[in-house]
């Protein structure tokens, strides 16, 4: 790959600060990319499909924006997708059916940047690619002496006014990197980024982004409710943390519309009120302690000075299995069936899981697993919720 000769122009820092200031503050950067990878020892590119979205977060301290990279790779055995996410301290990543997620509230080291590393929300695959993380990158390189900047004001990319950028790394007086950036001119819109690593070595390595602006993309706020809707099966299957079922006390119990064992259906809307204080029992019937998880919420339950609901939900539709845990049901108690939506939208990445609501719908405590202690755990709960 060759990169486009152009006319150069001395770029002091101070230029490079007013491109990277006006990709720090682009608003609502939605862009389709293709992200090819050229290995002179190779006979066909590596070539990824990216769908790319940012917006600026000027005040996190952690990550210059909000993103949302959605990645594909047509391989021999088929294709691969994963995504990168990151919004207000929260990162998640997928790929290779593992999700793996990182919250500055449970532990705010991976998030720290250290020598070589941006931490983990900036080092994510293809996050260098975003114009909040471009602008970083230009940053640094002015003000990096083993840097050589020029800058193409005016040239033409594709028949639009564009805008180049080119840096040239030098250790030892050996070239080690050459890049280009092209940036849209007025907007400075990133449309072209061609990096050759090791040029002339055995190592070499050549890299083509190009960008492009589908008509009409908006840029919807990115959080755990929006990522739970475009990955459902994701976050279902793959999760390998409880933190938002953590995270549910003092928050509406999500909506669930399940099919009962005996061939009705029990429909909750966020929201409403319960008849009275209720237990919601997410269970597997393929777990061991189910009996004993009915048994504890069941004592409490005949231990309170008032009368409990109690929902259990089992993450199966095997009727057989179900009614071998729960032969019949008492007044105030429904059996519920396929409850893995419920499960995955509270954010139970294991069962089984106790869930304690008022009336009112709002979850005010949430119980892990079994021991010895969930029956004294239910019973002190529920008896505050009257």
């Amino acid at each position: 790959m060759v990169l486009a000769a152009i006319c150069p122009l001395s770029i002091s820092a101070q230029g490079t600060a007013d491109i990277s200031a006006a990709l720090k503050h682009l608003d609502c950067f939605a862009a389709k990319a293709n992200f090819s990878v050229t290995l002179p020892q190779n006979d066909t590119d590596v070539v990824y499909e990216l769908d790319l979205e940012s917006t600026p977060a000027p005040d996190d301290r952690y990550a210059p924006c909000d993103y949302l990279i959605n990645w594909s790779l047509d391989a021999p055995s088929g294709e691969v997708k994963g995504f990168s996410a990151y919004y207000a301290g929260n990162h998640y990543r997928y790929r290779d059916n593992r999700l793996q997620e990182y919250h500055v509230t449970w532990d705010s080291i991976p998030f720290l940047p250290t020598t070589g590393s941006a931490g983990v929300q900036g080092a994510a695959q293809f996050a260098d690619l975003l114009p909040q993380f471009i602008a970083l990158e230009l940053d640094k390189m002015a003000n990096d002496p083993r840097y050589t900047l020029t800058i193409t004001p005016d040239r033409k990319f594709n028949g639009k006014d564009a805008v180049g950028v080119r840096s040239v790394m030098e250790i030892n007086e050996v070239t080690v990197m050459e890049k280009e950036y092209v940036f849209e001119k007025g907007t400075f819109r990133p449309l072209r980024i061609d990096t050759e690593s090791n040029p002339g070595s055995i190592t070499e390595q050549s890299v083509l982004v190009d960008y492009t602006y589908p008509e009409g993309a908006k840029c919807d706020p990115i959080n755990e409710e929006r990522l739970m809707a475009l990955y459902p099966e994701v976050f279902e299957k793959y999760r390998e943390s409880n933190f938002r079922i953590e995270n549910l006390p003092s928050t509406p119990l999500p909506t669930f519309s399940l099919p009962t064992t005996t061939g009705e259906r029990y429909t909750y809307h966020r929201g409403d009120k319960f008849a009275a204080p209720t237990i919601i029992a997410l269970l597997d019937p393929s777990t061991s302690f189910n009996e004993e998880i009915v048994n504890a919420v069941r004592n409490a339950v005949d231990a309170l000075p008032y009368h409990a609901d109690v929902i259990w939900v089992f993450n199966s539709t095997n009727i057989d299995a179900i009614e071998e845990i729960l032969p019949s049901i008492r007044p105030g108690e429904h059996s519920l069936m396929n409850g893995k939506a419920l499960a995955r939208d509270c954010g139970a990445s294991s069962l089984p899981v106790l869930i304690m609501a008022d009336k009112s719908g709002i979850v005010k405590n949430v119980n892990l697993g079994f021991n010895k202690e969930v029956e004294n755990i239910v019973l002190q709960t529920m008896a505050l919720l009257k």
